[in-house]
Parts: structure tokens; sequence; C-alpha cells
């Protein structure tokens, strides 16, 4: 039981990094799929490569002083 746990638990830990990359990426006018395949490669490293590229969205070209 316990190791059954703990591998749920480990495989959730392994896909949350990249959802929430992939999440940010989407909300920042990107590509979801491609940056949660990123994620899954480099996982922490994906998502603070994402924080320094530029919004790409529709609201952000629309208003850029928000």
């Amino acid at each position: 039981m316990g190791l059954i746990l703990f591998s749920c638990i480990g495989i959730l830990l392994l896909f949350s990094i990249p959802i929430i990359t992939s999440r940010l990426a989407k909300r920042m006018g990107r590509s979801p799929k491609i940056w949660f395949v990123i994620g899954l490669l480099l996982p922490v490293i994906a998502t603070i490569i994402l924080f320094c590229l530029p919004d790409k969205s529709e609201d952000n070209i629309n208003h850029p002083n928000k």
C-alpha cells in the first residue's frame, strides 16, 4: 500500500510542473503542448525561460501598458 501511494504521489509531482508551465504558456500566448513537453524535459528551467520570454498574448498586444 505504501509503495503504491508513494508512486502515485511521485507521478503527480512529476506532471505538476509541466502542467503549470503549459498553462502559463497558454496565458502568455504560446503553444501549451510544446511547453508541456519542454516542461517534462526541463521542469523548473522551462518555467524560468517562459517568464523571461516576451508576452505574445492578444491582451498584451492591444494593451501594452497593462
